[in-house]
């Protein structure tokens, strides 16, 4: 093998050994791209079944049983009552504000949940009311915890609005 030959055999074994370095780096950042969406589809899934669960709640400690005419009657404490100490034995929508949890997803992430439930007025459902009405908001976050900060929490919100026909 002569210089010129040598010379272009050198050449081509920098070309292919870039194109390999940047082939593996796209496939490095493709896994990456995978492996956050799925993190992201797990944490709303955690999110919506907290949702959904507090949706089959009454909507006041005093309306699962009766019918509430007055927004006095209604509870004054968002929370769980005393004996309701797992959101598996809440028995109403406020119950859930305070509530967290960690759910661990083998081969996945570990998750952390909480929730908070407060009074809303009609007119603004996202501004928190000073006292008590017909509306109350659960806010469900989930946080990842490999999240880089705190933007990486995911937030569901669902207003629940007692109704009463006569």
């Amino acid at each position: 093998m002569n210089t010129g030959q040598t010379l272009l055999t050198i050449i081509a074994i920098v070309l292919l050994g870039s194109n390999v370095i940047s082939i593996n780096r796209t496939f490095t950042q493709h896994g990456v791209i995978l492996q956050q969406t799925e993190i992201g589809i797990f944490g709303v899934s955690l999110a919506m079944s907290i949702v959904e669960e507090a949706q089959g709640r009454a909507f006041d400690h005093h309306t699962s049983d009766t019918t509430v005419t007055s927004v006095s009657q209604l509870t004054s404490s968002l929370g769980p009552e005393s004996g309701e100490t797992d959101h598996r034995s809440y028995n109403d929508f406020d119950d859930y504000n305070g509530w967290r949890d960690t759910v661990n997803i083998e081969g996945v992430d570990r998750f952390f949940r909480w929730a908070t439930v407060v009074y809303v007025d009609s007119t603004s459902l996202d501004t928190k009311a000073s006292g008590k009405t017909w509306n109350k908001k659960l806010t469900v976050f989930v946080r990842a915890s490999t999240a880089q900060d705190t933007t990486q929490t995911m937030k569901m919100d669902y207003v629940f609005c007692y109704w009463t026909f006569r």
